[in-house]
């Protein structure tokens, strides 16, 4: 769902120069394209771009949400909700300022949930970065009222340990309630929270934090922890930060279970009790190396609950780890759920020489149960493969069903979403694009979608 373990204070530097097109999905650039004049776009013929709505202030845009024909664009100074009822003329309804790195959003039924990793002065809109002994100080998930997506109103701002670097949402209507998620770790001194690394959670974080938010009083929300397996694996970053969290979590609620990206390790967990996850079994791929600055950071199900598919941001989102399409770097891995046999890996099949990897993704939702999978790589921008030609041993350009790379994008966010990719780019703002191809056949439209909460098998 995001930037890695670089936080607020890092700079993004964004590609510049030309990529060089190399898939068989490359094909060859449309040149009537409306964005074809930019510099160093390329792209297949299936892929169109239809609009772009560009960010309108100096600042990191990150993740995606969507209810009904709105889309909810974080990013580091609040979130923008947008109307794409016309994918070709989207319209923002509000620019909502509020201060605070990372800007992940959840949406459930009338709730936004925006998560919070940068230390800041109070839990309001207006606040501003400080340190973790500031007195007062908020560092965790802020909750508003978007049930008039024109006028958000803050609900309530709920701390948790190492603040919030992504949330996931899991529905729990029986007991007229959402839980959230938070993934959370300690990395750079000014991160470091006054119950960032206790003793009494085992050192090192070690846990993910639990929002349990009521729906009919979402201001009285509580949070409890979570603790990490205890044989789940140390890490140590930079050098210095030696730590057990989690980047990102995905939950698939009915078939009771979360794909939890652990940084140096993927696990899968039961959550038939959501409050109380169960560990299951974990994936441990001996080429994604914490001394590398690799990391297990997104997570994604297959529609019918057959596939898990992990994401290794290698180079914490900063390094060119494109630059040979045949290494190990920046792949998504795909298990089955059921086993845990790693089936098949994927990582864009073009040499990129800036800033690349694997980032955020999901897969359509197709009702015969076709596995493909929509992703970003920051400056290698939005690509879509065949997951099940993978799996029966196709290459990555052949199993590639097409791609968008835009002339000076990062795309941080690409998602499916009831008939169009949207992407949530670091420098662009908001990219809607149409993928003309068999690929899409039959997928199913939703009332709304958070990327990282499935709900229903697909099939």
């Amino acid at each position: 769902m995001t930037q890695s373990w670089r936080r607020a204070a890092i700079v993004i530097i964004a590609a510049a120069g030309l990529i060089v097109p190399g898939s068989a999905a490359a094909h060859d650039p449309d040149l009537n394209h409306p964005d074809s004049s930019a510099s160093g776009t390329q792209h297949s013929q299936n892929m169109k771009l239809l609009a772009n709505v560009e960010r309108s202030a100096v600042a990191t845009q990150s993740d995606l949400a969507f209810d009904g024909n709105l889309a909810y664009a974080g990013n580091y100074h609040g979130f923008r909700v947008i109307d794409v009822s016309d994918p070709e003329a989207p319209e923002v309804v509000t620019d909502f300022q509020c201060h605070g790195a990372q800007g992940d959003v959840s949406v459930y039924q009338g709730l936004l949930f925006q998560s919070v990793d940068a230390p800041q002065n109070h839990g309001g809109c207006d606040s501003t970065n400080a340190t973790a002994s500031t007195p007062g100080m908020f560092e965790g998930v802020r909750i508003f009222d978007v049930s008039d997506p024109a006028n958000p109103r803050r609900l309530a701002s709920v701390n948790t340990d190492c603040g919030s670097h992504t949330n996931t949402l899991v529905p729990d209507p029986a007991n007229n309630r959402v839980l959230i998620y938070v993934s959370s770790y300690p990395i750079g001194g000014s991160a470091l929270g006054p119950n960032c690394m206790r003793a009494e959670d085992g050192g090192g974080h070690s846990k993910i934090s639990i929002i349990d938010v009521p729906l009919d009083d979402p201001a009285s929300a509580t949070v409890s922890p979570y603790h990490l397996d205890e044989d789940t694996q140390w890490a140590t970053y930079l050098g210095s930060y030696t730590f057990r969290a989690c980047h990102d979590i995905s939950v698939f609620t009915e078939i009771n279970r979360a794909a939890a990206a652990c940084m140096s390790e993927a696990q899968i967990w039961d959550i038939s009790d959501p409050a109380n996850p169960e560990f299951l079994w974990r994936y441990d791929n001996p080429v994604v190396k914490p001394e590398n600055i690799d990391l297990f950071h997104s997570s994604s199900f297959s529609w019918d609950g057959e596939v898990v598919a992990f994401g290794d941001e290698s180079g914490g989102g900063g390094a060119a780890r494109c630059t040979d399409p045949n290494d190990d770097q920046g792949r998504v891995w795909f298990l089955d759920l059921a086993t845990g046999e790693e089936l098949a890996s994927y990582k864009v099949p073009r040499a990129v020489e800036t800033t690349c990897t694997m980032h955020n993704f999901n897969f359509i939702p197709r009702r015969d149960g076709g596995k493909v999978l929509v992703s970003s790589s920051y400056t290698a921008g939005t690509t879509v493969v065949d997951v099940d030609k993978l799996i029966a041993g196709a290459s990555e350009a052949d199993a590639e069903v097409g791609f968008y790379q835009p002339g000076g994008g990062n795309a941080w966010s690409s998602y499916w979403y009831n008939g169009f990719i949207y992407a949530n780019d670091i420098q662009r703002g908001v990219d809607i694009f149409l993928l003309s191809d068999n690929a899409r056949a039959g997928a199913r439209k939703l009332p709304y979608m958070n990327p990282q909460t499935q709900e229903r098998v697909i099939n």
